[in-house]
């Protein structure tokens, strides 16, 4: 009497992938803590949490009382020196043609040359003076480098701010904060097992808790090339396109890079393998008895494993009650079909 078994057809073609499971946190592309270039009293704040900015926008300025008034007087400067200019340029011109016609001894035109000479440079000294006020009134301005969110605001306005004090003391600190979330990144620490199967432009796959069940796609654009002394682990860098801003700073990632990818690659069922001394095999099924195959493995995928050699095609390999079949045992394939 034949033993009843069940059985399946044994290949089946599918993509198989091998993947590094790895957890870390997102953060922002790009990020800035916005603060004048020159010190001074806080006198607006045009923007607040959450809002969106463009770049160039102005998000805050300083107290531009004292930066216009210097404005005005540099200008004024500026009107004096171009007349002085003015005025030393004819009496040049006059004391060279009277010099051309040796009416005048060159110690009279020396001392209208240096007259000339210092009104020249009096023009220049001015027109730099303007500049320079002009920057300080502009640089009181305070603008966004690029397009993003205002995550933070550190300040209120009438508060002082002095950026040459950093983060410390009085008036130190910044404005506000933004961050650029259009593209996010995820830093990663990989073993050093790991880390030489991992290279730019791999993909990445990402989820949140916040959006369960969704997959979010990125790529490897970095690989730290050095090893953290204490933990020996490499950091490694993916970015995310975020047009809709919906992964957030600080939020925990649970990252899948996938090293090796194969398409149309023969699978067989897990449940159908057995081992022996560390070697695969199975029972396929060779006119009504049951024959026992030495089969090589790949790459895993759920329940179906990389088929790399050891099975014919059209041969059918026995799933259920393979544990108690032998080699050449007479059986019989319960229902009839394949499954």
């Amino acid at each position: 009497m034949g033993l009843f078994v069940g059985c399946g057809n044994e290949k089946e073609k599918r993509e198989v992938e091998s993947t590094i499971s790895l957890t870390g946190s997102i953060q922002p592309w790009k990020e800035v803590n916005i603060v004048p270039d020159v010190p001074g009293k806080v006198a607006r704040i045009y923007v607040k949490e959450g809002d969106r900015v463009e770049q160039g926008q102005v998000l805050a300025e300083l107290d531009t009382r004292t930066a216009r008034l210097q404005l005005e007087q540099a200008e004024a400067g500026l009107a004096v020196a171009q007349a002085n200019f003015n005025s030393a340029s004819k009496d040049w011109e006059r004391m060279q043609d009277l010099h051309e016609k040796g009416t005048v001894s060159p110690q009279q035109v020396e001392k209208v040359q240096l007259g000339y000479e210092a009104a020249k440079a009096q023009l220049q000294q001015a027109k730099s003076g303007l500049k320079l006020a002009r920057h300080y009134l502009d640089v009181s301005l305070m603008k966004a480098p690029f397009g993003g969110i205002i995550t933070g605001k550190s300040m209120n306005e009438g508060e002082y701010i002095n950026p040459a004090m950093g983060g410390m003391g009085p008036g130190g600190g910044s404005v506000v904060t933004l961050m650029d979330l259009s593209r996010v990144k995820i830093e990663v620490h990989v073993s050093e097992r790991d880390v030489g199967n991992i290279h730019i432009g791999q993909e990445a796959r990402i989820t949140v808790d916040t959006y369960r069940g969704r997959v979010f796609t990125g790529k490897v654009f970095n690989v730290n090339p050095t090893a953290d002394p204490m933990t020996r682990s490499f950091v490694v860098e993916i970015t995310v396109a975020n047009p809709q801003m919906e992964l957030r700073a600080g939020m925990f990632a649970r990252v899948e890079i996938v090293t090796t990818e194969q398409k149309n690659v023969l699978l067989v069922p897990v449940d159908a393998i057995l081992s022996e001394g560390g070697k695969s095999y199975a029972f396929v099924v060779e006119r009504s008895r049951a024959r026992r195959r030495s089969i090589q493995l790949g790459l895993q995928k759920g329940a179906m494993a990389e088929l790399m050699s050891g099975l014919q095609e059209g041969e059918k390999i026995i799933t259920i009650g393979k544990e108690m079949v032998k080699d050449g045992a007479a059986i019989v394939i319960e229902g009839g079909e394949a499954r």
